[in-house]
């Protein structure tokens, strides 16, 4: 670089959500000089995420912002009045020392990364900082944009995208998203108990195959909880999310006046992967790289479980010791491609329409009179 050129840093993260906080964690852990940069000034405050595996706990741990949570060891199928049809629990065994699962509350974890990342002498953060270009040059990478003080240019020797579903570095790249068409619009409701509520609430957590109505139900540790309503293709969002449609929603499984509504929010479930990953010295992880239906809680946890490859591929290549992060890809891909084709599968399961939701039931309440049947459908691993 010029002698007059602004700091250069050893990787800039772009994005600053769980993702992009855990990787700037990691990759100060190991002395990289790295700049962080978000476009907004604070952390989100409301629940996102909602369940951690054990090897995505893992990473959080090395990171130095350990989770914790209401332990989750999977979720129940039921029918639209509550039957078991089955239960599915992970395939994968957790690391040593984790637990299979957790439901977690997003807000937290961010706030501890934020928190760590503050001990963190070779890390510097900037908010406010929106990227709006990303171009190598002079052997390694420019960035420039928009802050709350004016513009800003940037400057380090690798760039991973972290910046979600809308990345301006997988634009950059000029990466393309892969999918399968799946294409989904649900309702997302996240209330806290009033004091005294919920005791008659189930606490594992339920994907309910009501063809009417397909919802999701999540127990996180007291006092919130989380529906989720599958929207039909001729319902108006914006009409979903008013306060008198949500109580409606929520009426058939909770006394709305019993609960504080902290968000109501709209979202469209995609199958997406990125293709490539990485091209020259631009690199994505998380939701930039890979966007999956939530049915097996494994969004996040998938891009945490990214950084377990890609931190020390970039430590490696900082150090001289590779010039491409080529086989990051071709590690991750593998999983994250299986893990998107479950979670579409358990989706069309459980959104399946009449009259294939009543033979669905009848298939699965006959395998649970039948007794070989029977074992498996209450410990369905996937």
């Amino acid at each position: 670089m010029p002698p007059d050129s602004p700091a250069l840093y050893d990787v800039a993260v772009v994005g600053l959500g769980p993702v992009g906080a855990t990787l700037a964690a990691l990759l100060g852990r190991r002395g990289l000089r790295v700049v962080a940069l978000d476009r907004d000034t604070a952390p989100h405050s409301l629940p996102r995420a909602a369940h951690l595996d054990g090897h995505a706990l893992r990473v959080l741990a090395e990171a130095g912002a350990p989770a914790t949570g209401r332990p989750l060891d999977g979720f129940d199928l039921v029918d639209r009045t509550g039957r078991l049809l089955l239960r599915g629990r992970p395939r994968e065994a957790p690391p040593d020392g984790f637990p299979v699962g957790l439901l977690i509350h997003q807000p937290t974890i961010e706030r501890d990364l934020r928190a760590r990342l503050a001990t963190l002498p070779t890390v510097t953060v900037r908010l406010g900082h929106t990227v709006e270009e990303v171009a190598e040059a002079d052997g390694g990478v420019v960035l420039t944009g928009t802050s709350t003080e004016g513009r800003f240019e940037a400057r380090a020797a690798w760039v991973v995208g972290c910046d979600g579903a809308s990345s301006t570095v997988r634009e950059a790249m000029g990466a393309v998203l892969e999918g399968r068409g799946f294409d989904q619009t649900w309702l997302v409701v996240d209330v806290q108990l009033h004091d005294g509520a919920g005791a008659d609430l189930p606490d594992r957590l339920r994907q309910i195959a009501d063809p009417a109505v397909p919802a999701t139900y999540v127990p996180f540790a007291d006092p919130r909880r989380r529906w989720e309503f599958r929207l039909a293709a001729d319902e108006d969002a914006e009409a979903a999310r008013r306060p008198e449609a949500v109580r409606a929603r929520l009426a058939p499984f909770v006394d709305p006046d019993a609960v504080t509504v902290e968000r109501a929010a709209v979202y469209t479930f995609h199958d997406l992967v990125a293709r490539p990953w990485s091209r020259g010295r631009l690199v994505l992880a998380g939701d930039a790289a890979h966007q999956m239906p939530p049915f097996l809680g494994q969004g996040l946890g998938a891009g945490l479980r990214d950084l377990s490859v890609l931190a020390p591929a970039l430590t490696a290549a900082v150090h001289g010791k590779t010039d491409t992060l080529t086989p990051y890809e071709a590690i991750r891909r593998p999983h994250i491609e299986a893990t998107v084709r479950q979670a579409v599968r358990l989706g069309r399961l459980v959104t399946l329409p009449e009259p294939w939701a009543s033979l669905r039931d009848g298939a699965l309440r006959l395998g649970l009179r039948t007794p070989g049947l029977r074992r498996w459908l209450r410990d369905v691993r996937g």
